[in-house]
């Protein structure tokens, strides 16, 4: 009996050490929302390729630099590494970040140190190569290459650097000039280069937009150096003012206003008699919103909500889907809230300010979730259950208006319900009032990176604050802006509050704040909400955005 006990319990053993677990763990891919670093200016966080930059003051010793703390998203991850202490910034350093698998992060410091090399009689700007320690100047063909009187030169921290070299040392150019450049106990070798043009005047860049445009020349430093630009087939050129002309040793740049759309003009530049040759660019065109004033609208087959164009009205610019909103675009075969019994952006054709009728975007609730009233430019792309919703934000653009202006009328009250908010944010029901939010943003998004399609490309999941995108540091944004309107007033672009009552028609006008004025956008998004915090299915269940006449500005 006791033999066959043993025998039993062998084959248990045999068949248990047979069984492999095919159970998939979860993909939990963790996402750093906070870096905290001693002395720090600033710390940008790259989720996307798991690289974090930490940009110094110049005069900081990153040699010795101390992690404060390291903030994780995710409750099942762990750091593998001791990332928190102190480490030498100047070379990167990775640490890992674990959850059910490895997730290596780098981390770059960079002090961002002002550089610069002149001379006397130079063409252009310097050009600065921090990598390969190399500073590059220009001076005309007649100037004596062994004989250049250098006027300035930082190569490192100001206070702190100590040159090989004294500024009078540094004449014959007919060869590199190297100088040793020492700071915090490291020292590099710089490479300095005076380099020989026969131009004395060049103009390298021609930018212009719909009534404006930007030109840059390069001529020779402390020389006359300006503009004159007349349109195309004029018999007079006009002189640019100094006052429109911003000059950076030998480059100067003239910013010409007072511009027709779609209309060819002539450029010339010039460095006290020389000129350069005419050249000649056309302005942009003044691109309108499409059926911006909604008297395009159709009603779903089969439903009683509306989609905010007419495939049949015979106007271009209404026969086409530019505006979406959370109702869901029914012929396109994707329903949102009205597939729940809610329709949360309508027309009305009582209330109005230009035409037949103005939309109205109006927060619902049921069974004690909230639906903010919504309408943007872009394509609604499904709901996340009964949770929330998807949108594919933005749609084709390719010009650069000054700023968006429209019509919007606001009713709202306190808060009645309450179930987030975005960190930092506190919200207290029954006494935070609502507010309803318009945001406008130009930008390349790719939407291969942003998740959406090609003609709507920024995804964002209601449910998934990590897919909130912030313009004003999206690094592929090139211009924004936003409008907050409350009871008792409104703030433009975080500018300071005015105070008025909102419950009546009022004209906004949005600027578009721009990083970048040389890149052309390809797309453009306008979003506006009835709720502020709708995405996180917090605000007043009654409240109510009227819009009407939305055009953008050229000038």
């Amino acid at each position: 009996m006791k033999r066959i006990l043993i025998y039993i319990l062998a084959g248990l053993f045999l068949m248990t050490g047979c069984i492999t677990n095919d159970i998939p763990y979860p993909v939990v891919v963790p996402h750093i929302t906070s870096f905290d670093v001693a002395g720090a200016e600033s710390v940008q966080i790259d989720s996307e390729n798991q690289v974090i930059t930490v940009n110094f003051s110049e005069t900081t010793d990153i040699r010795r630099v101390e992690v404060r703390s390291v903030v994780i998203d995710e409750q099942e991850a762990s750091l593998v590494d001791d990332v928190v202490g102190f480490h030498d910034f100047t070379s990167p350093f990775k640490f890992t970040v674990r959850t059910y698998d490895d997730y290596e992060w780098t981390v770059k410091g960079v002090r961002n140190i002002e550089r610069y090399f002149t001379v006397k009689g130079q063409v252009g700007s310097s050009v600065i190569d921090e990598v390969n320690c190399r500073a590059v100047t220009t001076v005309g063909i007649k100037t004596d290459i062994t004989d250049i009187e250098v006027t300035s030169l930082k190569l490192g921290p100001k206070g702190l650097t100590e040159y090989s070299l004294q500024l009078s040392q540094m004449k014959d150019f007919s060869d590199c000039v190297q100088v040793e450049v020492t700071a915090f106990g490291l020292t590099e070798v710089w490479s300095l280069y005076v380099e020989q043009t026969d131009a004395s005047v060049e103009i390298k860049k021609v930018n212009p937009w719909t009534t404006e445009v930007y030109v840059t020349s390069q001529g020779v430093s402390g020389m006359d150096n300006g503009f004159t630009y007349r349109r195309k087939g004029a018999s007079e050129w006009i002189n640019v003012s100094p006052e429109d002309v911003t000059v950076d040793g030998g480059t100067f740049t003239a910013h010409i206003v007072g511009l027709e759309p779609e209309t060819p003009y002539e450029v010339q530049a010039y460095c006290g008699t020389d000129k350069t040759a005419v050249q000649e660019f056309v302005t942009d065109a003044a691109t309108e919103i499409p059926n911006g004033s909604f008297e395009y609208v159709s009603k779903v087959a089969g439903a009683s909500y509306y989609k905010f164009y007419d495939p049949d009205c015979g106007v271009p610019d209404g026969a086409y889907m530019f505006w979406g909103s959370g109702n869901g675009e029914g012929s396109e075969g994707v329903n949102g809230s009205a597939n729940l019994g809610i329709v949360i952006t309508t027309i009305d054709t009582a209330d109005k300010v230009d035409g037949n009728q103005s939309v109205l975007a109006q927060t619902s609730q049921m069974a004690g979730i909230l639906a903010a009233g919504n309408l943007f430019a872009g394509q609604f792309d499904g709901l996340v259950g009964t949770s929330g919703g998807k949108v594919n934000f933005g749609r084709p653009w390719t010009t650069r208006p000054k700023a968006l202006r429209l019509y919007c009328k606001y009713s709202t009250g306190p808060m009645d319900i309450i179930k987030g908010a975005p960190a930092g944010v506190t919200l207290v029901q029954g006494e935070t009032y609502d507010r309803a939010e318009i945001k406008i943003a130009l930008g390349y998004w790719d939407y291969k990176k942003y998740g959406g399609s090609k003609n709507s490309p920024v995804h964002v999941n209601t449910t998934d604050p990590k897919t909130f995108i912030d313009y004003s540091t999206d690094p592929s944004t090139i211009a924004y802006g936003g409008l907050i309107i409350n009871n008792d007033g409104y703030s433009l672009s975080g500018e300071e509050k005015v105070q008025k009552g909102t419950d009546q028609w009022i004209q906004y006008t949005i600027p578009f704040i721009y990083r970048d004025i040389d890149t052309l956008p390809t797309h453009m998004v306008i979003s506006c909400a009835s709720s502020k915090f709708g995405d996180y299915f917090s605000g007043c269940s009654k409240s109510k955005l009227w819009i009407d006449k939305v055009e953008l500005i050229y000038e």
